[in-house]
């Protein structure tokens, strides 16, 4: 397992993937367990209650404040192994992180600027005894014990630009995730997008931070990144739905059709087994 820990601060504005509006983002060096603020109140993430169903990740403070979409932020963290740090987010409410790039890999990069490995004072890793199964029969996701970190996600979609794909990620922090995890974008299906914006989500895309599928082909800034890149974003999205564990995870974790519902239902479960363990 490797970790790093910021050396500097890191500050980003941006519109948030669904209201369009705009939120500034403070990541800050901490020697604490990865905690999240907003609205004067610090908790950390691994004590903040979790809503998947509205097309993202969200994280809520017992007083009912709600942060939006937290999935891509948390992931390039967790991703390059950096486990203790302050995130603060400002502006109107309710909040959303700032969509960024529609993936992790410009906040990647910046955190790899401003960070160093680290040897010492990281988070127990969370090794998994048993299986943890959240889901049902045609879409779930299930953590298996396993002397490492790795990912098995299976997607199938009727669009044949996403069709039926499976990538396996053997990550363990460091630069398999800036290289293979971090460029993948968040994806839409074009048939989707009238009804998401009517209910008031993705406002805040556009071809410049997401891959919009049609029945034929993609709407995309420079195209695809990768062949398979709808699998690895949803790759992506599960690391940054795992760090809400507030610690890195050893498990074999497979997905089949699964989405964040699923992906933060398992979370809650192996928060429960943690307690235990």
């Amino acid at each position: 397992m490797q970790y790093r820990k910021l050396s500097d601060s890191i500050e980003l504005k941006g519109v948030g993937l669904h209201s369009g509006r705009e939120f500034c983002l403070s990541i800050e060096p901490s020697g604490e367990a990865l905690s999240l603020e907003a609205g004067g109140t610090r908790l950390p993430v691994s004590g903040l209650a979790l809503d998947g169903t509205g097309r993202g990740s969200d994280l809520i403070f017992p007083d009912g404040k709600r942060v939006r979409t937290c999935e891509h932020v948390l992931s390039a963290l967790a991703g390059l192994g950096v486990w203790r740090c302050k995130l603060s987010v400002t502006g109107d409410f309710p909040l959303e992180m700032p969509g960024l790039d529609g993936c992790s890999l410009g906040l990647a990069r910046e955190i790899m600027e401003k960070s160093v490995p680290c040897e010492r004072e990281n988070p127990l890793p969370f090794a998994l005894r048993y299986p943890v199964y959240a889901g049902d029969d045609a879409r779930f996701v299930v953590a298996l014990p396993s002397s490492s970190f790795r990912v098995t996600y299976v997607i199938d979609y009727a669009a044949a630009p996403v069709g039926t794909r499976i990538f396996d990620y053997f990550g363990d922090g460091g630069t398999d995730y800036l290289k293979e995890i971090a460029p993948a974008r968040t994806f839409v299906m074009r048939s989707d997008v009238e009804a998401l914006r009517a209910a008031g989500l993705a406002l805040g895309g556009s071809p410049d931070n997401a891959v919009v599928v049609g029945d034929t082909g993609v709407e995309a800034a420079g195209g695809l990144r990768f062949p398979d890149e709808f699998a690895r974003h949803k790759i992506l999205d599960l690391l940054g739905d795992l760090a809400c564990l507030g610690r890195p995870l050893i498990a074999h974790v497979v997905a089949i059709r699964a989405g964040h519902v699923q992906h933060l239902q398992l979370v809650e479960r192996l928060r429960a087994v943690s307690r235990l363990d």
